[in-house]
């Protein structure tokens, strides 16, 4: 008798038992009815729990990866022992603004002298060529590799002349930039290039 007591004892402190009696429990049953207003709150409620619920576990799942793969680091590239010959092209027209800047950060470039080659293509019809030829001029005097190329025709725009200067190239890599942009910013990218043994560089213009 005492141990049948004490397993409906153990069996009733059971919370699964309890919760399933709670479930089942038929005592209050058909006294609430759900209602449109009902369905039209609960169903975007828990559909909005659900999108939450998996952007969480979203981030776990991140979390995850960072310590899985944060110590699988590339190697380091080998050490360049010839670096190539580039061509850096800066095509203009009327930016006599911008001109000097342009040129003032391509000699700022961490890159042998004597494997650059450095070509300003001017298609201006102003006083920019005044201005981009004597910059060119005194950049050339202090030992920078800079030469000045005018067209009189337009032909083809800013691609034309691009294509022009390409007859008087000399690097087995050519790389563009246009006076707007500031070729510093993208000097270590095609460096990192130059190491890796790509092909061709293709930096924005």
């Amino acid at each position: 008798m005492v141990t049948l007591l004490l397993t409906a004892s153990l069996a009733a402190q059971n919370p699964i038992n309890h919760y399933w009696h709670k479930i089942t429990d038929k005592t209050f049953a058909g006294i609430y009815h759900a209602n449109a207003f009902d369905l039209a709150m609960m169903i975007p409620y828990f559909i909005v729990l659900l999108v939450l619920a998996v952007y969480g576990l979203h981030r776990y799942w991140l979390v995850y990866d960072y310590f899985v793969y944060s110590r699988n680091i590339p190697p380091a590239p080998p050490p360049v022992a010839d670096w190539p010959r580039v061509t850096v092209q800066l095509p203009i027209f009327n930016e006599r603004y911008v001109i000097e800047r342009l040129v003032e950060a391509v000699s700022r470039f961490d890159y042998p002298p004597e494997l650059l080659d450095v070509q300003v293509l001017d298609d201006s019809t102003d006083e920019t060529r005044d201005v981009a030829r004597a910059c060119v001029e005194r950049h050339a005097a202090q030992g920078m590799p800079i030469v000045y190329v005018h067209r009189t025709s337009r032909e083809g725009y800013k691609a034309g002349a691009l294509e022009n200067g390409l007859k008087t190239t000399k690097g087995e890599f050519r790389t563009r930039f246009s006076a707007p942009h500031d070729p510093l910013f993208h000097e270590s990218r095609w460096r990192r290039q130059n190491r890796h043994g790509a092909d061709a560089l293709d930096l924005p213009q």
